[in-house]
Formats: structure tokens, sequence, C-alpha cells
């Protein structure tokens, strides 16, 4: 038996640490059918009922609690907790995913509380850790750096996209979308300030005859987003979303001009190739891990210059046969980084780990 620590990934939300928990969990168990899977949850969660279950006959939940892991995880050979929290128990071989490493690294874009309290836990989890997985070569080398950690424990398993969720879609659901919103800009974050969509709001300001369509729920950036839109005067050319379908989703992304991607820090990016998956290209930060997980199928910019920004979109909307070049590239790199990709590559480490 293996055991998977998946607190995180209880709840609605399909994006984010959330839906990459799901996504390689549902993988990882239909890759697998021989092994059992515990599906484990912090004793907190699961006394509020957050917990992720699975269908699969290969599937099980289980709960946390120290000192009493050893019992309630008899049979597992190993352990891996794809959040920060990693329990002392039971003491066999324990792997855990660091998504980032934004709270411990860059102080100004979080409160000290969070700085302090998320620096201890993975402070914790790492000296628990016999294996570290991250989801770029970006983290792994910001680990490594910043916590003297040995090469061969850290280990990088790129995430994936599910092409079934996201693909392209017919011109009439284009066309009705487009007379809606017009021709669009799309960009999905939280409204924090490492997304820098202030200045993806004053990029678009600098074009004509294109809007901008945001989605994402307000956080410690939105008055930043709000009064970018009050001083570029773009209240008419900006729609901000909050939640919507996935299925919804699915079609604004398809039926943008350009996704953008203007974050400052990702510790992977998952809507960079959830946009090649709907065949609409990608304008892209050159920041962080975005260029490991865009390849050369984006234009990539420095979104820490506006001009720049807004010279990447302009040449995207403009010339068609770049757009048309990178819609054919990120297809393909969609088709690369898959979640079955994802979760062989996990499959392999637990056996090279725990033999299993």
């Amino acid at each position: 038996m293996i055991a998977l620590e998946v607190s995180s990934g209880a709840g609605k939300s399909f994006g984010g640490v959330p839906g990459a928990i799901r996504n390689l969990v549902e993988h990882l168990v239909r890759l697998d059918p021989t092994t059992t899977y515990a599906l484990c949850s912090r004793f907190s969660r699961w006394r509020r009922g957050q917990v992720l279950d699975c269908a699969a006959p290969n599937s099980c939940t289980r709960v946390l609690l120290d000192p009493l892991n050893g019992w309630f995880l008899r049979d597992a050979a190993l352990l891996h907790s794809m959040s920060v929290f990693l329990p002392a128990t039971p003491r066999i071989p324990k792997i855990v995913t660091i998504h980032d490493l934004n709270a411990v690294r860059n102080h100004h874009w979080v409160s000290e509380h969070w700085h302090t309290h998320r620096s201890e836990r993975i402070e914790l989890a790492i000296r628990r850790a016999d294996h570290i997985v991250t989801y770029s070569d970006f983290t792994a080398r910001e680990l490594r750096e910043q916590y003297d950690l040995e090469p061969s424990r850290v280990h990088p398993v790129p995430l994936g996209v599910d092409r079934a969720r996201f693909h392209p879609i017919a011109d009439e659901r284009r066309a009705a979308l487009r007379a809606r919103f017009g021709r669009y800009v799309l960009s999905i974050g939280l409204l924090t300030p490492r997304k820098n969509f202030a200045r993806l709001i004053e990029a678009v300001a600098r074009l004509s005859n294109v809007n901008l369509v945001l989605i994402g729920r307000p956080s410690d950036g939105a008055e930043e987003v709000h009064a970018a839109i009050g001083r570029c005067a773009l209240q008419a050319r900006v729609h901000l979303l909050e939640r919507i379908p996935l299925d919804d989703l699915n079609d604004l992304i398809a039926a943008a001009e350009v996704f953008a991607v203007p974050s400052l820090y990702e510790g992977f990016g998952l809507t960079v190739l959830e946009a090649m998956a709907c065949e609409t290209p990608v304008v892209c930060s050159k920041a962080a891990s975005l260029p490991e997980v865009a390849g050369d199928a984006a234009c990539m910019v420095d979104a820490l210059d506006v001009d720049s920004l807004r010279a990447g979109l302009e040449r995207v909307i403009e010339d068609r046969e770049l757009a048309d070049d990178l819609r054919e590239r990120g297809s393909k790199r969609a088709e690369i980084l898959s979640w079955s990709a994802s979760a062989s590559r996990l499959r392999d480490l637990y056996r090279s780990v725990a033999g299993v």
C-alpha cells in the first residue's frame, strides 16, 4: 500500500494545488491498478468532513494523527505528502511535495505571519522527508540553494493538462463569446501582486480594439487591479470575473485572441498548459518556472516592462502567422506534458524509494 497525504486536494476548486493533487491521484490509481492507494487526510480536515475520496477500487481513505499513524498506516510501504504537512510517524520512507518557495523567498508579496508560518512548515517537512518532489526544475534549484540539499533528494515532476477538459471549441461558440466580450486578451489567477495584473492592464490600455477578461478571486492585490483600471480609464474594456464553471472556463480560454501569463513568480504555471491545450496562443512572462513550462510554444516577454508586455500581445494579435504557429506548438506541448506522464514519473519514484 502507498499512502498519499491529500488534505489540500479536498474541496471544489479545479485549479491550483487542489486540482493538481486530484489529477495526480486520479491518474496514479488508474495507472497502477494492482497497488492500493490510501488517501490520507489530516485529523483537523477529517473532523470537518474535508476529505478527498476516490471511486477507484484500489483506493481507500485514512486519517492522519500522530502518534497513531503507525496503526492507521500499518500496511503502508511509503508515505507521500502532496502538501507541506508531513507527520513524524509512521517510520517508513517519506516524500513531500514542495509546490514553491514564494512565502519563504519573496517577503514583499506575503505577510510576515504567512512567511514565518510557511517557512517553519516547509523546514519541518524537509527534515522529516527522505525525498522531495517539486513541480519544476526552477523550484528544485531554489530548494537546493535555500536548504543546501543534496541533488539526489530533490525530484522535479512536471504537472500536466487534461485534454478532455481543455480543448478547442466550435466556431459558433467562439463567435458567441466574442459578441459578448469583443476581441479579448484573457488572464487567470488570484488577484495578488505577484500575478502582475496591474502591468497587464496598462499594457492592454496601450492597444486598440482589444479588451481584457480577467478571471480571479479578490485577494491582497485587488485594490491594485482596480486602481490600474481607473488610472488607465479602462472600465469599459476590462471584464472582471470570479468563480465560473469549468466548461465556461474552457470556452473563455479557447475563444481568446491571446492568453496572457504576466506572473512574476510561479512554481509551475498550469494555466499556460491549459491555454495551449485549447490552442490559444500564449504570451508569457520569462520569470521563475514559466520558461520551462512554456518551452518554445509561447511568446516570452519581460513582464516587469509594460512595453515588452504590450509588444508581445500586439505581435500575437496582429501577426496571424505567428499566432497559428504558437497554436500548433502549444498543442504539441500540451500533448507531451500530460497527467499520465506526471503520474508515471511519481510511480517510478515510489518504486526507486520503497521498492513497491
